[in-house]
């Protein structure tokens, strides 16, 4: 279960990593695409600010063991690639 997990996050991952170089290569370089990529930026920068704070408590009051450490920072890897590329793809229609 895990293992399959793991696959598809990495998947989802690559995806999410391709839109947004993508972006970056083909539309990043003008005003328009800047302000795409400083807002898409803003929005997963708080992410990253919930998912520190979310890992110091989860550490800090469950007690994990390395592996599940592991899985949480993956999947906090997942949210955050994920967000961002969605974040442009609804900015890009928006703006």
């Amino acid at each position: 279960m895990l293992l399959t997990i793991y696959i598809i996050g990495a998947i989802v991952m690559v995806l999410s990593g391709g839109y947004y170089i993508g972006f970056v290569t083909a539309e990043g370089k003008d005003e328009r695409g800047q302000a795409i990529l400083g807002s898409s930026s803003q929005i997963v920068f708080s992410l990253v600010a919930l998912g520190f704070v979310y890992q110091l408590m989860y550490i800090r009051f469950a007690n994990p063991t390395l592996e599940q450490i592991q899985t949480s920072i993956f999947i906090w890897m997942i949210i955050f690639w994920l967000s961002n590329s969605l974040s442009i793809f609804v900015l890009k229609r928006r703006i």
